[in-house]
């Protein structure tokens, strides 16, 4: 592809000049160079048909999803693979503040819709993990819905461990599957975090941390704050107590199955693709070369 205009490289960060022969990844929508494309940052995770530009992180989790599974945004997805990598061993991790400029920029890079920023060349790592929380926590809502709280919190107290991991599997097989998929990725990765003893993080502090943004409140301003902080972490540690396997059972790569009964699934691109005619399909534009996703 032919850049029209000057755009930087996904991969060495440095800038495509006007007329640069270029590639241009048709899922994630990665730019870079054409040496530079077997370089991209992988995974790669398709990019949503929301448009989610002027939102700048304030949309639903649904906004920046894929439609199809497991349907977790590419922020979230590329930041834990990369804390994953390096970050696992470093004391306080989450819990010590990035800075300020450096995750709204890295944020901002993200959500542009151009691809994936190389994380690799932020050296910083809470600069990383600040940019996963401030993400999270300018959503809308938490990934758990304000409208099932109540019934999180009524399903924490209760006082027969069965029963309370039985209630809060159903909930959460209740959600709506981007913000279910999402959360079950999150907590796969929290719990191999609170394994790691070299951080200092286990999961009483990560429920701390995570459960004012992963759980929140029952309504956007709340009569008692402090009553609901308590209860929100104490969700997120029954939500750390359940097993893996659990989790990732939502962690299959299957097309979504619409249920006419179940409005709170988020369709799947067939459903949506049948919207359109097949003649009324915009013709993709010719002398454009795409790499295939490796």
């Amino acid at each position: 592809k032919a850049m029209m205009r000057g755009e930087a490289c996904n991969v060495c960060s440095k800038r495509m000049r006007f007329s640069t022969v270029g590639a241009k990844c048709r899922d994630c929508k990665s730019v870079c160079h054409v040496q530079c494309k077997d370089k991209v940052p992988l995974p790669c995770v398709p990019a949503p048909n929301t448009p989610n530009s002027k939102s700048n992180g304030h949309g639903t989790i649904a906004d920046y999803t894929p439609l199809t599974s497991p349907m977790v945004p590419s922020l979230v997805v590329h930041c834990i693979k990369e804390v994953e990598s390096r970050g696992l061993t470093e004391v306080g991790i989450y819990r010590i503040p990035g800075s300020d400029k450096e995750v709204k920029g890295l944020k901002e890079k993200f959500l542009k819709g151009k691809g994936v920023p190389n994380l690799a060349q932020v050296a910083d790592i809470h600069v990383i993990c600040g940019t996963l929380k401030e993400f999270l926590r300018s959503l809308k809502e938490p990934l758990s819905t304000h409208i099932r709280w109540d019934e999180f919190a009524r399903a924490a107290n209760l006082s027969d461990l069965e029963d309370r991991k039985a209630v809060l599997k159903r909930i959460i097989n209740d959600l709506p599957q981007p913000n279910r998929d999402t959360l079950a990725y999150i907590m796969l990765h929290l719990q191999r975090v609170a394994e790691v003893p070299e951080c200092k993080m286990p999961a009483s502090n990560l429920a701390k941390v995570f459960g004012p943004t992963l759980i929140g409140y029952s309504q956007t301003e709340p009569e008692n704050v402090y009553a609901e902080t308590n209860t929100g972490n104490k969700i997120m540690s029954e939500l750390l107590d359940l097993p893996s396997e659990f989790w990732q059972t939502f962690m299959r790569e299957t097309e979504i199955v619409q249920n006419e009964n179940d409005m709170q699934k988020t369709p799947s691109s067939n459903s949506l693709r049948s919207f359109f005619p097949s003649s009324g399909r915009v013709k993709p534009l010719k002398k454009i070369k795409y790499f295939e996703t490796p």
